[in-house]
C-alpha cells in the first residue's frame, strides 16, 4: 500500500523543521531535548507542515483544486495564529513568571513554589513564520519538481534573449548599489551602531542578490540548461531577495526609531537650552 504524498510531505516538512530548530538551539549552547517536539522558535514548525501540505496540493492538483484552496485557507488560519494569539500567550506567560518571581525576592508572594512556571516558548515572530513557511514550500517543491516539470514546463525554460539582457542589468545595478548603500547609510547613520549593522546586511544581500542573478544570467546567455538558468529559480531568488530586503529594512526603521529622542527628552533639551541662555544673560 502506497502512502500518499498528502501525509509524508507534511511529515518530512515537520521533522526537518524540528529538526533544524533543535541544531539551532544546540548552536547557541541550549542543548535540550525538549526542541525536537515543542512548539516555538526558529523556524516555524507549523508554519512548514501546513506550507508544505498546501504547496503539494497546488503541485498536484492546480490552482483550481478544491483541495488547494481549502489548505490555502487552513495554512493562512494556522500562521496568523502562531505570531498572533500563540505569541500573546507566550508574552502573557513570561511576563506573569517574571512577575511571580519579583513577588517572591520581594517577600511579597507567600507559597511561591506552589506556582508552576509557566511555558513562554509558545508562538513566533513574524520572521520565524516566514523562515517556516519557506522551508515548506522548498521541501514540496523538492518532491514535486518531476510533476511540475511535466504540467508547467515554461516555468523551468531558460528566459529569452532580451529578458537576459534586462537580468544582466539588474545585476550590475545591484552590484553598484551594495558599497553605495553600505557607504551612504554609515553615514547617515554613523551614530546609531544598530542601524548600521542593519545597512551593512542591506548591502551585503544587495551584492549576493547581484552575484546570483549574473551567474543565471551567465548560464542562461551561454544556453546552458540548468536549475540556476531557470524562470523558476531566477523568479524564486527575487522573491526572496525582496522579502528578506524588507525584513531588514524594517529592522533598520525600528532600530533608527530607538535612537530618536522622544517628546519628553524633547522638553527636557528645551528647558535645559532656556536655562542656559538665561545664565549667558545674566
Amino acid at each position: 500500500m502506497n502512502i500518499t504524498a498528502y501525509l509524508y510531505v507534511p511529515f518530512i516538512a515537520w521533522a526537518v523543521s524540528q529538526f533544524i530548530k533543535f541544531f539551532l538551539a544546540l548552536i547557541r549552547g541550549e542543548g535540550n531535548i525538549r526542541y525536537l517536539y515543542a512548539s516555538g522558535g526558529m523556524p516555524s514548525v507549523h508554519s512548514a507542515t501546513v506550507c508544505s501540505l498546501t504547496t503539494w496540493a497546488l503541485i498536484d492538483g492546480g490552482a483550481s483544486s478544491p483541495l488547494f484552496g481549502i489548505t490555502a485557507v487552513f495554512a493562512g488560519i494556522v500562521m496568523y495564529d502562531s505570531f498572533g494569539v500563540r505569541r500573546s500567550a507566550g508574552e502573557h506567560a513570561k511576563a506573569i513568571n517574571q512577575l511571580i518571581n519579583d513577588l517572591s525576592r520581594n517577600g511579597g508572594l507567600k507559597n511561591a513554589n506552589d506556582y508552576r512556571e509557566m511555558r513562554e516558548m509558545l508562538g513566533h515572530k513574524p520572521l520565524e513564520v516566514l523562515v517556516g513557511a519557506m522551508l515548506g514550500i522548498v521541501i514540496a517543491i523538492s518532491f514535486g519538481y518531476q510533476k511540475i516539470v511535466n504540467n508547467y514546463p515554461v516555468v523551468f525554460s531558460i528566459p529569452s534573449e532580451n529578458a537576459i539582457k534586462i537580468l544582466f542589468v539588474i545585476s550590475a545595478v545591484a552590484i553598484i548599489a551594495s558599497p553605495l548603500i553600505y557607504v551612504l547609510g554609515s553615514r547617515k547613520f554613523k551614530k546609531n551602531k544598530g542601524a548600521v549593522s542593519k545597512i551593512t546586511y542591506l548591502a551585503l544581500i544587495s551584492l549576493l542578490f547581484g552575484v546570483i542573478v549574473l551567474i543565471s544570467s551567465f548560464l542562461a546567455y551561454e544556453g546552458i540548461s540548468t536549475l540556476l538558468s531557470s524562470w523558476a529559480v531566477i523568479v524564486g531568488i527575487f522573491l526572496i531577495w525582496a522579502i528578506v530586503k524588507l525584513v531588514f529594512f524594517l529592522q533598520l526603521l525600528k532600530a533608527n526609531a530607538k535612537n530618536k529622542p522622544t517628546a519628553d527628552d524633547k522638553r527636557k533639551s528645551t528647558w535645559i537650552n532656556k536655562a542656559k541662555q538665561k545664565r549667558r544673560k545674566k
